[in-house]
């Protein structure tokens, strides 16, 4: 199912473009709920708590970017109005979309993850062990359960929504099931990491990975998967120590589709007047398919009751080469109150903005850095060449460690944009050239700086 709703997301983006783990934990969990009529009776609001493994998995996001907020208080428009802009919108729909995918990301994470704590509290420290499905039990909890449905509302979901987490497990609660994963637990030191969660089916198809530092303040998962002839690869972090968390999915084979939201949240100063939660957030979005490629940059802020962002697409084909730029206010309920767009040159002072609606001023900011107020500054040189790169610890490969990935970049008509998102900025990095064809091509000549 979560092959699914990933394909249907990434429809969506494509079709934007155009117009200008896998879910066995879930269903193992679900069979076993099956078989158990018995629930349990308690009610408490009480949240587990992870003392084992790293205690969140992401920041708080803003409700305005799923849609799940009221409607805006400095705007008479509401979602479906006439006035609502949404049908001029190219940025907005990116992040929802992006959004419900870190949701559905981020809530199997945190379930796998508590399974884990519970095992390490019960004894079972680091080893080389791999433990199949079938060597142990978990007991659901209430407090797991909550933690869940937290997790879900957090990215605006709902208790019990149709292919929910809460609503595959909500019939486990204080039940004892089988292992609902393969799992290995242990040390390591690479790349600032100190510790590792794999997972699986079996212990020999391990795809998921969870490492953290010493103090459980960074952490960092990925996962992948198959659908016919493509390869989904998904990758989110958090940063606790500057508040930042950043989620990315890749799609290769039959087209070749990268997109990534970071998000920080807001200063004291970029707080001020805000509502609710607040982040400043960063979207890079890049389509290649048949000698076409479209690359999109967009910056932003969002609060619980809105939100503006501010991006740059550019398209190439056969030589020719456009740019577009779009600046979008939104509210919480998913109106679109203002839309403006340019068609040339827009990145310039003299740039000819249209404009429809209302354009809120409130969010908008000389700089938005995603990355924190501590944002690592990413500087490649030696490579010149369009494409998608990856920035990976040392002497390891994407194909063979696709957990020691630690960023990644973009390079498009002299445009180009990189992320790092690893746990220590003296970590030593190669730069591999991600091929439309799903190969890896590493760059000889290339050099990271991260400062």
């Amino acid at each position: 199912m979560k092959k699914i709703r990933f394909i249907i997301a990434l429809m969506s983006i494509i079709s934007l473009f155009l117009a200008g783990c896998s879910d066995d934990t879930a269903a193992t969990a679900t069979t076993a709920a099956a078989d158990n009529s018995t629930t349990a009776s308690s009610t408490t609001d009480t949240k587990n708590e992870r003392t084992n493994t790293p205690a969140k998995s992401t920041v708080s996001t803003p409700s305005s970017m799923s849609a799940s907020g009221s409607a805006s208080s400095r705007s008479t428009t509401k979602a479906g109005d006439d006035s609502d802009f949404a049908d001029d919108s190219k940025i907005y729909p990116m992040i929802k979309v992006v959004v419900a995918m870190m949701k559905d990301s981020i809530s199997m994470a945190d379930l796998n993850l508590m399974l884990v704590d519970a095992r390490i509290a019960a004894g079972n420290t680091a080893s080389s062990t791999c433990y199949e499905k079938a060597d142990y039990t978990i007991t659901f909890s209430q407090a797991m359960y909550n933690s869940l449905v937290a997790q879900e509302e957090d990215f605006g979901g709902e208790e019990g929504a149709e292919g929910s987490m809460s609503a595959s497990m909500k019939s486990m609660i204080g039940q004892e099931m089988d292992g609902p994963v393969a799992y290995k637990f242990q040390d390591i030191d690479a790349g600032g990491y100190a510790q590792e969660v794999l997972t699986g089916e079996t212990c020999d198809t391990l795809k998921e990975s969870f490492r953290w530092n010493t103090a459980k303040t960074k952490l960092a998962s990925q996962f992948s998967d198959e659908m016919g002839d493509d390869t989904f690869t998904g990758t989110f972090t958090y940063n606790g120590d500057d508040n930042v968390s950043t989620f990315s999915i890749e799609m290769s084979g039959s087209m070749s589709l990268i997109m990534s939201l970071n998000m920080a949240v807001c200063t004291a100063a970029q707080a001020a007047d805000m509502t609710g939660d607040c982040a400043v957030f960063s979207l890079s979005q890049k389509f290649a398919m048949d000698g076409m490629t479209m690359l999109m940059q967009a910056d932003g802020k969002a609060d619980d009751a809105g939100g503006y962002g501010v991006g740059y697409e550019s398209f190439s084909m056969q030589g020719m080469n456009m740019s577009y730029g779009y600046k979008e206010s939104f509210a919480g309920d998913g109106a679109v109150t203002g839309s403006s767009t340019c068609t040339s040159d827009c990145k310039s002072a003299g740039a000819t903005w249209t404009v429809k609606g209302e354009m809120d001023t409130e969010y908008e900011e000389t700089s938005y850095e995603s990355g924190g107020e501590n944002a690592a500054t990413v500087s490649v040189s030696g490579v010149t060449a369009d494409g998608s790169y990856i920035l990976i610890e040392t002497g390891k490969t994407p194909s063979a460690n696709p957990e020691a990935e630690q960023g990644f970049g973009q390079i498009n008509s002299g445009e180009s944009f990189w992320d790092f998102w690893g746990p220590d900025k003296t970590t030593v990095l190669d730069v591999y050239k991600d091929n439309e064809d799903g190969t890896f091509t590493i760059q000889s000549g290339a050099s990271v700086t991260i400062s």
